[in-house]
């Protein structure tokens, strides 16, 4: 009933012929990936987490808003804040100088 036949890409598969009905079975394709790619998802991951300082800083206004000490909306303003802050010095600062040359110009 059951035959083995090797398929034109090389792997083997099993065909069963049963009245009325025949099945094929094959391995199916698995992509493996290799190191080169795990490298560079890794450096995508880390290319998009915050420093290990800001981690600390972010850890901690969480274990103070865990154990009451602020508010978790104080909390979550302050760390929303920092993270803001952080981005527009990281972008030169054009946010808030933009916008005092725009008001600059149209007075």
């Amino acid at each position: 009933m059951a035959t083995k036949q090797r398929r034109s890409g090389g792997r083997e598969g099993t065909t069963v012929n049963l009245p009325g009905v025949t099945a094929q079975f094959h391995q199916p394709d698995h992509y493996i990936p290799t190191r080169d790619d795990l490298a560079g998802a890794v450096s995508t991951v880390r290319s998009y987490l915050p420093s290990g300082k800001a981690m600390v800083f972010y850890g901690g206004l969480g274990a103070l808003a865990a154990f009451d000490v602020l508010a978790w909306p104080v909390a979550a303003a302050i760390g929303v804040g920092t993270a803001l802050a952080q981005q527009a010095a990281a972008e030169g600062g054009s946010g808030s100088a933009g916008g005092r040359r725009s008001a600059e110009q149209s007075s």
